[in-house]
């Protein structure tokens, strides 16, 4: 064989091996090609909104802590931003520490990354061709997916080159001490990439691509998780761990596909990856890592296809090896390997903050069980102080979901405010300017009002259940069969993990909400696209998705594109402040909202409502985008924009 023959067959068996592995690669992060592309359109479309700093003053915290954690020590020794005394620094022994260190920890290899790169590059103009290219990639694989690659590309470039001139003369310099900040940012950047990829490729494994995409697109720009996709909150990342942990749910007990070439995990694999994201959760948020393992365990044992020896084992080996970082940063900061840093004193405390991360009266409040000197009295004091210790660390674990149900009953006007309509409150009025800018979740997303009509599809089941079998079985014979299906249908059994943790996360927060500074109702997020789940499995929803998509798309662009100018024209020449362009988004999406409640439980009931149930559908998800748009472009400009072309427009808009 020549030298050259040999070249050309090792060129060609190293391509083979690299299209192999790209593969691969494709399959594991985003699972196909349109999975791609859902991933580089969320980038493309957050990237739009992004500004480089701080918009609320928890995020100091968090980038003093990562300057300290990439410096080698996880003391905050120095206020490189803002001050020590803002929410979420703890102190332990003399000593301030931060938290939430497996966010800040995501954070480190960012920036490292972050700063190789403006070593030879401005950081205006880093970001500007980052985004160019990834306009670029997308084309090019819109293209493929639609057999127009060479046209796609051609065009795909010519933005690219375009946009990319516009913002390199537009650009400004961007200070160097806001790279932390940007690291932080970009982590929860690429968190929102990960909910929506995420979210496409649970659904379109249940049903089909359609409703794959559609429930994507809907979980990340007609939802708050757009508006807080470039904050530095823990929000973004808890949710995309707890999508993560729905999909790998799902996939433990599915298997591997018509096709069966998706074997990169088995069922056992997939389970026990549930559980180890669940563990890199505790690391970001303790407290919300335990309501997502509590709703795990008491759905995942009693529905598994198998609870043998060998897969608890591997199941348990996975769980504890991801608390391995959480343990040792626990151990590190106050010797306890179980007691997180919110657990710690906090050396500024809010009036409004609780253990939990939220208000007082939660989970550090009235919720816990008994503890102390009056729990069993005849014991001897040391096996006493044993049961107490127990006692009071189940209080803190179990009190939150009793606090919750409590409340939830003692006071539904607080559930009415955090659900349906906030208004204004003079408390809350009285720390925000006398502007009411807190809105509930109907206000914040009009598009979750569809989940209503689970309450008339549920009602016909029951009608058509008793009319076929009287009184039908009991509760008690109802349970197992639930349990039965759950076992059988993977489909099933994550609709019942899904409905748990949302119901439990609920509980946990319903006693300090509304709160005063959540914009939206920001401690809910991960149920925001839970319910978005929600809504894709209801048969009325992929019926009129299938029959009606094309209307519901075009309603939803025209009313972003024609609803966002009519609402800044409205708050422009009335010249509303904050609070009154908050309220106007409020009452709209409030009134769309109801319509598409109205129209959806049509649907439920009869498909002749499917046409208006498309077109409320469409324009109550674009309120949602329009309330981030806006949001981003007019409400809150707090530092550089990523693409200067978009500081320019803001600057714009400002002046009208």
């Amino acid at each position: 064989m020549s030298t050259e023959r040999a070249r050309t067959l090792a060129t060609a068996d190293a391509r083979e091996r690299l299209a192999a592995a790209r593969t691969v690669l494709v399959r594991a992060i985003v699972g196909d090609r349109l999975g791609l592309v859902v991933c580089l359109g969320t980038l493309l479309a957050v990237g739009v909104t992004w500004r480089v700093g701080v918009f609320i003053n928890d995020s100091y915290t968090l980038a003093n802590a990562l300057v300290a954690l990439v410096d080698g020590s996880l003391v905050l020794d120095e206020a490189v931003y803002g001050s020590l005394e803002v929410p979420g620094v703890q102190v332990h022994d003399g000593r301030l520490y931060g938290r939430n260190y497996g966010q800040v920890a995501l954070a480190v290899p960012l920036l490292w990354a972050l700063r190789a790169a403006t070593a030879v590059a401005d950081p205006g103009l880093l970001f500007a061709a980052a985004w160019s290219l990834l306009a670029l990639a997308f084309a090019v694989q819109v293209g493929r997916l639609t057999g127009r690659e060479s046209l796609c590309a051609s065009v795909g470039a010519v933005l690219a080159l375009a946009t990319f001139g516009i913002n390199a003369a537009l650009a400004e310099p961007i200070p160097a001490r806001l790279l932390p900040l940007a690291a932080l940012q970009f982590g929860t950047v690429l968190a929102t990439a990960v909910v929506a990829t995420t979210v496409y490729r649970l659904l379109t494994r249940m049903h089909d691509r359609r409703v794959g995409v559609a429930a994507a697109v809907v979980s990340v720009l007609a939802t708050p998780v757009g508006f807080w996709a470039a904050i530095p909150k823990r929000h973004v990342t808890v949710t995309a761990l707890l999508v993560g942990v729905v999909y790998a749910f799902y996939r433990s007990r599915s298997d591997a596909g018509a096709d069966g070439r998706d074997t990169l995990l088995s069922p056992t694999g997939f389970r026990a990856l549930a559980y180890a994201l669940v563990g890199l959760c505790t690391w970001v948020h303790a407290g919300e890592a335990f309501v997502v393992f509590l709703a795990l365990v008491a759905v995942d044992l009693p529905t598994a296809p198998s609870n043998d020896r060998r897969t608890l084992a591997v199941v348990g080996a996975a769980f504890a090896a991801s608390l391995v970082p959480f343990f040792a940063t626990n151990a590190l900061i106050s010797g306890d390997p179980i007691r997180p840093p919110r657990m710690l004193s906090e050396f500024a405390v809010p009036a409004d903050r609780g253990a939990f991360g939220g208000a007082s009266g939660g989970a550090g409040g009235d919720g816990g069980a008994a503890t102390g000197g009056g729990s069993a009295p005849l014991l001897p004091p040391p096996l006493r102080a044993v049961v107490a210790t127990a006692a009071e660390r189940l209080g803190l674990l179990f009190g939150p979901f009793v606090a919750g149900a409590k409340s939830a009953v003692s006071d539904p006007e607080s559930l009415y405010r955090t659900f349906v309509r906030a208004g204004y409150d003079g408390y809350i009025g009285a720390r925000d300017n006398d502007q009411a800018i807190n809105l509930s979740v109907l206000e914040s997303a009009p598009v979750l009002a569809g989940v209503a009509a689970l309450v008339a599809a549920g009602g016909r089941r029951a009608a058509v259940a008793v009319r076929g079998r009287g009184t039908g079985p009991g509760f008690g014979a109802r349970l197992r069969r639930s349990v039965r299906t759950a076992s059988t249908s993977p489909t099933a059994a994550t609709d019942a993990f899904v409905a748990l943790v949302a119901v439990l996360f609920t509980l946990v927060y319903i006693p300090r909400l509304p709160l005063f500074a959540q914009v939206t109702v920001r401690y809910l997020l991960p149920v925001y696209v839970l319910a978005v789940y929600a809504l894709a499995r209801q048969p009325w929803a992929r019926r009129v998705l299938a029959d009606h998509g094309r209307v519901a798309l075009w309603s939803y662009l025209g009313g972003v594109l024609l609803g966002s100018q009519l609402i800044f024209v409205v708050v422009t020449v009335g010249s509303f402040g904050r609070g009154g362009a908050f309220q106007l988004h409020a009452v709209v999406g409030l009134a769309v909202g109801a319509v598409f409640a109205v129209s959806a439980v049509g649907s439920a009931l009869d498909e002749r409502f499917d046409s208006v149930t498309a077109v409320a559908g469409g324009l109550a998800a674009a309120l949602g985008t329009n309330l981030a748009l806006l949001s981003a472009l007019v409400y809150f400009q707090y530092g550089p924009y990523a693409l200067p072309v978009v500081d320019w427009l803001a600057d714009l808009l400002a002046s009208a």
